[in-house]
C-alpha cells in the first residue's frame, strides 16, 4: 500500500476506506494503516474501536481483520453501506449545531453513528444505542449515559420499559432522532413499535427535537408513526431533497438544513 500523504480525510471517510481495504486484504496492521493514510497510530486505533463496535471488523493485537462473522441479517449492519457520503455529511452538520457543555440524546441508528463520530464538544450523552455508546466511551470531555433495556438483536437499540421510564427522568437540551421513513402526511414511522415507544419518550424529554435522515426516507411510510411534524424543529437531510418537498416541511413549520457533500 502506498502512502497517501496531503489527503485530508474525515473520521467516518476514513473509517469508510479502511472498512474496504480490511475486505480486500484481509488483514491489516495499525502500522500499515497509519502509514497508508498518514495519521497516528492512535488515531487508527480509534478507528479500528468503532468498526468493531459494529461487528464489521475483528480487532487483533497489533491490527485488525475483517469479520466473516458478522450479522448478515442485522438491520443496522445492512444499513451501514447505504448512503454512506449523505450519512457523513449529515453527520458533520448535526454535530457542529451542539454547543459546549449541553446535554443531548443519540437515538441509536447508523445515521446518528455518524454524529457521534463527528462529536468533539464537551457534552453529556445520552444513548438507546450500544454502538454510540461503545465509540464515545473513553472520549475526552463527553459524559456518556446509557438507558438500559431489552437489546434489539436487529439494531443494537435498548428498548422496552426500562429504556422508555430512564428517559421520562430528563430534560435535555437536544435530540437527534432518527428514522425508517417520514413524508408529509404520515409523518416518521418506523417498523418496530418498541422501538417507536422508546422515541416518543425521548421526544417528551428534549427541548429541541432535530430529525437526521437522508433524502431516500422521503415519502417511505412504514409500520408506525411515532411523531408528526409539529413535533420536529428541524431536518437535517442532503441535497437529494426535492424542492417542493423542502417547501412543504417548512410549511409545517420545520426548519430544513441541507447537507453539502462537497
Amino acid at each position: 500500500m502506498e502512502r497517501e500523504k496531503g489527503i485530508s480525510r474525515s473520521s467516518s471517510e476514513r473509517q469508510q476506506e479502511i472498512r474496504f481495504m480490511l475486505n480486500e486484504h484481509g488483514h491489516l496492521s495499525v502500522s500499515q494503516l497509519a502509514q497508508h493514510f498518514d495519521v497516528s497510530e492512535m488515531t487508527i486505533r480509534r478507528d479500528l474501536k468503532v468498526l468493531s463496535s459494529t461487528g464489521i471488523i475483528t480487532r487483533e493485537y497489533g491490527g485488525a481483520t475483517y469479520s466473516t462473522s458478522g450479522q448478515p441479517n442485522s438491520i443496522f449492519f445492512n444499513r451501514l453501506g447505504e448512503a454512506e457520503r449523505e450519512k457523513t455529511a449529515i453527520g458533520k452538520l448535526a454535530a457542529s449545531l451542539i454547543q459546549s457543555g449541553e446535554s443531548i440524546i443519540l437515538d441509536a441508528g447508523t445515521t446518528t453513528l455518524a454524529v457521534a463520530q463527528n462529536l468533539t464538544q464537551n457534552c453529556t450523552v445520552i444513548t438507546n444505542s450500544l454502538p454510540i455508546a461503545t465509540i464515545l466511551t473513553g472520549q475526552k470531555g463527553i459524559n456518556v449515559l446509557v438507558t438500559g433495556g431489552e437489546v434489539r438483536e436487529s439494531t443494537y437499540a435498548l428498548v422496552g420499559q426500562i429504556a422508555h421510564s430512564t428517559l421520562k427522568a430528563f430534560n435535555v437540551d437536544k435530540l437527534f432522532l432518527g428514522v425508517t421513513g417520514f413524508s408529509l402526511e404520515r409523518g416518521l414511522t418506523t417498523t418496530n413499535l418498541l422501538e417507536s415507544e422508546v422515541k416518543q419518550a425521548m421526544i417528551h424529554a428534549s427541548k429541541e427535537v432535530i430529525l437526521i435522515a437522508h433524502s431516500l426516507k422521503f415519502e417511505k411510510v412504514y409500520y408506525h408513526t411515532f411523531a408528526d411534524w409539529y413535533q420536529i424543529n428541524t431536518l437535517i437531510t442532503d441535497s437529494g431533497i426535492s424542492p417542493n418537498a423542502k417547501t412543504e416541511l417548512e410549511k409545517k413549520g420545520t426548519n430544513i438544513l441541507v447537507a453539502s457533500l462537497e
